[in-house]
């Protein structure tokens, strides 16, 4: 595979993360969007203490798209920003939404299989980052 081919693979990622991670900040921000998200129902009224708890998850997961945004500037040099996506940001989603599923909550089905397949994505990213790297190192 040539490096123009593992470079696209490698921004897919960094876009997917973007994509989810932004997607999760509009949740954590508006409740029906987050019941909709976890449970598959806009029919989701938090108290006032889970609405500052959410906002400070939404704070995270904006402020972790926009370092995503930045990692894909220099994809191969910031490499670590994907990793650190997949775990612990990811895989953290993944836990929660297997408890959740484990629960009784059959809608986090689809939570776990977009975070396998975002945490596969994106190991192979940082991966194939490190060979393009090494490749550089040795021209």
């Amino acid at each position: 595979m040539n490096e123009q081919k593992k470079l696209f693979l490698i921004k897919i990622a960094y876009w997917l993360g973007i994509g989810a991670d932004a997607l999760w900040a509009v949740g954590l921000l508006v409740p029906q969007v987050f019941g909709i998200l976890s449970t598959g129902s806009p029919d989701f009224h938090p108290d006032v203490q889970v609405k500052l708890i959410m906002g400070v998850g939404a704070s995270l997961m904006t402020g972790w798209t926009c370092l995503l945004v930045w990692a894909i500037r220099k994809p191969i040099e910031r490499r670590g920003v994907i990793l650190l996506t997949a775990f612990p940001v990811v895989f953290g989603l993944f836990l929660v939404a297997l408890i959740g599923f484990l629960g009784g909550n059959s809608w986090n089905l689809w939570i776990l299989i977009k975070s396998t397949i975002l945490i596969i994505s994106m190991v192979t990213s940082y991966i194939l980052a490190g060979k393009i790297a090494k490749e550089k190192i040795g021209k």
